[in-house]
C-alpha cells in the first residue's frame, strides 16, 4: 500500500500543477453561478393568455373582469396590440373574443405556430371550461384522488443537480482519466512499468484516485451551495466514492483497448451518449421503459435525487451504493488485466 500511496502523492502534485485541476472546480462554480443567478427556484408551469375582448357593453367588461382575475393573463385594447405582445413574449397564446354578429360568442386564438395539436385541444377545454364554471348554478364534479399524498418533490432548480452529478463523478471519468492514461502512454510511462517495482494494479489505482479526488471537491461544492446543509454530506461522500470508482474504472477498461485518445474517441463517445440516455426518464417519467434501466447513469441520477429529498430512500441508496462499489472492482480487474497484456500497445 505504500507504493499505492507514493504513486498517488505524485500523480496528485502532477495534477496539482497542471491547469485540469483547476479547470474542473473553476466550472464547477460557474455551474453554480448559473444555477443561482440565471436558472429560476421553479420554472412557469402555466401558460399566460393575453386577449383582446371585442365585444360591446356590458358583456365586454363581465369577460374583462374574468379575465383579469387569472394572474397570468393581459389584456390589450386592439388585435394588434394582441400580436404585438405575442411577437415580444413568444411562450404566452393570444385570444380574440368576438361575437360572429348574431349573438354568438367566437374564440379566436392566436397562436405562435409551435402548439401541437395536443396543446390546442388543451387551450380550447380550457377556455370552455372556465367560462363554463362561471355559469350561474354551475357545480363541478371534478375529483382527485392521489395514489401517493406524501409523495415529495424537488424545486426545479435542485432537480437538475443529480444530473450534474451523474455526469460529473459517472461519466467525465471517462474521458479525463483515459486523457491521463493515453499521455502516460505517449511518454512511456505505462511501459516503465513493465519492468518498475511498482505493480500496474497500483498505478492504474492511483489515476483512480485522483479522479475520485476531483470527483468529491466539484460534487460537494455545488451541493453545498445549492442544496445547503441539510443533505447527509456523509452519505454524498460515500455514494459519490463508488460512482466515480465505477467510471473510472470503465474508463480505463475502455482504453486499454486502444493505443490513442484519437481512437479511443469513438468508443467513449458511444459509451457516454449511452450513459445518458435515461435522462430522458428522470426529465421525463412517462417514458420509462424496462431497458432503459440497465444503464448505470439511471439508478445514479435517481439515488443522488434520494438524497436530495428531506426523507429519500436511504435503502435504494445504499443498494446502489454497494452494487456500484462490487461492479467498480469487478471492471477495475478486468482493465488491469487488460493492461498487463497490452503494456506495449
Amino acid at each position: 500500500m505504500s507504493k499505492l500511496w507514493t504513486t498517488f502523492l505524485k500523480d496528485a502534485k502532477l495534477s496539482f500543477n497542471g491547469l485540469y485541476f483547476y479547470i474542473e472546480i473553476g466550472l464547477a462554480f460557474i455551474f453554480v453561478a448559473v444555477m443561482l443567478f440565471v436558472v429560476p427556484e421553479n420554472f412557469e408551469s402555466g401558460q399566460k393568455i393575453n386577449a383582446f375582448v371585442n365585444l360591446d357593453e356590458p358583456i365586454k367588461s363581465q369577460i374583462e373582469e374574468q379575465i383579469t382575475s387569472e394572474d397570468d393573463s393581459l389584456l390589450y385594447d386592439s388585435r394588434t396590440a394582441l400580436e404585438d405582445s405575442l411577437e415580444k413574449d413568444r411562450s404566452a397564446v393570444g385570444i380574440e373574443i368576438k361575437s360572429n354578429g348574431s349573438g354568438e360568442i367566437i374564440y379566436d386564438f392566436v397562436l405562435q405556430g409551435y402548439e401541437n395539436d395536443r396543446i390546442k385541444s388543451l387551450l380550447k377545454s380550457t377556455v370552455e371550461g372556465e367560462f363554463l364554471s362561471s355559469i350561474p348554478g354551475f357545480e363541478s364534479s371534478v375529483s382527485y384522488d392521489v395514489l401517493e399524498p406524501d409523495s415529495q418533490r424537488l424545486t426545479d432548480r435542485a432537480n437538475i443537480l443529480p444530473i450534474y452529478l451523474t455526469i460529473n463523478v459517472g461519466l467525465m471519468g471517462l474521458f479525463i482519466i483515459a486523457a491521463y492514461i493515453f499521455l502516460d502512454k505517449d511518454e512511456g510511462v505505462i511501459k516503465a512499468y513493465a519492468v518498475a517495482p511498482v505493480k500496474i494494479w497500483q498505478y492504474l489505482a492511483a489515476k483512480m484516485l485522483i479522479m475520485l479526488l476531483m470527483g468529491l471537491i466539484t460534487s460537494i461544492i455545488p451541493v453545498l451551495m445549492l442544496a445547503g446543509t441539510d443533505v447527509n454530506f456523509l452519505l454524498l461522500i460515500v455514494m459519490v466514492s463508488s460512482f466515480n470508482l465505477f467510471g473510472s474504472a470503465l474508463g480505463l477498461f475502455v482504453s486499454s483497448f486502444f493505443d490513442s485518445m484519437v481512437k479511443a474517441m469513438g468508443g467513449l463517445y458511444a459509451a457516454v451518449m449511452l450513459m445518458v440516455l435515461p435522462s430522458l426518464s428522470y426529465f421525463a417519467p412517462s417514458f420509462n421503459p424496462a431497458w432503459i434501466k440497465v444503464f448505470p447513469s439511471y439508478p445514479m441520477m435517481f439515488a443522488f435525487r434520494e438524497l436530495l429529498l428531506k426523507n429519500g430512500d436511504t435503502g435504494y441508496i445504499w443498494m446502489q451504493t454497494v452494487l456500484f462499489l462490487i461492479l467498480a472492482l469487478l471492471v477495475f480487474f478486468a482493465a488491469n488485466l487488460r493492461f498487463k497484456k497490452t503494456l506495449t500497445v
